[in-house]
């Protein structure tokens, strides 16, 4: 066959430049750059996708939120409580510095005892204070006797970092703790609080006030921005006749015998002001009910009745009076009068055998 070899050869060339260009295209890009413009005379130029990022870190560690609780979840807050029931203190702590810039979280509360310039303290007795820490223990600072208790099982300290809505990540960590803790038998009663809200708005109630130290003695009740975190409780009136011994005599008529020339013991609780009466039947022969001593033949003393005294068909008081109550007791969980003395003057020619007598113990609580 026969090729015009002229012709061919310039074909070639052309297929050759061709695949070449296509070749470079896509294998090493494009081989001329065009201009998509004239850049001269371009007199402004925006870029707008860059920020300013500034992270503020307080110094002073932060009270976010807390509360008082019962067992079954109800805020007591503003409320009152009962003793010897089990409550719980929750609180939401946040640190910039880091949880392990914390020193120290307290709970302070005291009875204001009608006068809101009291603080934690001021008033002297243990059932008028209450301090909890925690300092990566559970720590019950005062009382220090038993009028009330924590349950160091039941606290507990839960890693909640990133739930602070000012935190910084990284920097930032917050913890909630559950303080579990019980009121003694005379853990002092409050009438009030009887109105809602943070604050000491109340007369006659339990002030709280919740703070925290870091390290570097920087307290969060300085924050600026925060202030101090403080609200109130109230507590039910409790009282309570435990126990009271009886009273045995034994004498000849025309004699007034005590019992056995010793005293009995009566132990009482009360959380406030309280009064202790006692009142008495006639006595009666057990085995000839017509023969009787009559009550007023019958003497008792103690507490601070003073010497023997006899019931003239009333009352007697231990402690307080008609409309009068005795100071509530500072300490303690219960009190134990042990200076109880009894006493009969038996007439002369009484029936001989077994007398006896009903005694009635009365324990008010004031309560306004």
């Amino acid at each position: 066959m026969h090729v015009n070899r002229r012709k061919f050869i310039p074909t070639l060339v052309v297929i050759f430049l061709f695949v070449a260009v296509i070749t470079n295209v896509f294998i090493f890009g494009q081989i001329v750059s065009f201009s998509r413009g004239d850049p001269g005379n371009v007199s402004d130029s925006y870029y707008n996708n860059t920020q300013l990022n500034v992270t503020v870190l307080q110094l002073h560690p932060r009270v976010l939120w807390y509360d008082l609780q019962n067992s079954t979840g109800a805020s007591m807050l503003n409320a009152q409580l009962d003793v010897n029931e089990e409550y719980y203190f929750y609180v939401n702590v946040s640190s910039d510095q880091g949880w392990n810039d914390i020193a120290y979280v307290n709970i302070t509360a005291w009875h204001d005892q009608g006068n809101d310039a009291n603080v934690y303290n001021t008033t002297a007795g243990a059932n008028l204070n209450l301090f909890l820490q925690y300092d990566g223990s559970w720590n019950l600072i005062w009382p220090t006797t038993g009028e009330v208790s924590l349950n160091a099982g039941g606290c507990s300290a839960t890693d909640v970092t990133g739930s602070d809505p000012a935190h910084s990540p990284g920097n930032t960590e917050t913890y909630n703790l559950t303080f579990a803790w019980t009121p003694g038998y005379q853990f002092r009663y409050a009438a009030d609080p009887a109105t809602a809200g943070e604050g000491y708005n109340d007369l006659w109630s339990w002030n709280v006030n919740i703070t925290v130290d870091d390290l570097n003695g920087t307290h969060s009740y300085n924050n600026p921005t925060e202030g101090s975190d403080e609200n109130e409780f109230g507590v039910y009136t409790y009282t309570e006749i435990i126990t009271a011994q009886w009273p045995t005599i034994t004498g000849n008529p025309g004699d007034t015998p005590a019992h056995n020339d010793s005293y009995i013991d009566i132990q009482t609780r009360s959380n406030g002001n309280y009064s202790l009466r006692v009142n008495v039947t006639n006595l009666t022969h057990t085995t000839l009910p017509a023969n009787t001593i009559a009550n007023t033949s019958i003497l008792t003393a103690g507490g601070d009745l003073g010497p023997l005294n006899a019931f003239a068909g009333a009352h007697q008081y231990y402690f307080g009076g008609v409309g009068s109550y005795k100071n509530a007791e500072n300490s303690g969980t219960s009190l134990t009068t042990s200076d109880i003395e009894w006493a009969v003057n038996i007439p002369g020619g009484q029936v001989a055998g077994n007398y006896q007598a009903n005694i009635f113990y009365h324990l008010r609580t004031e309560a306004s």
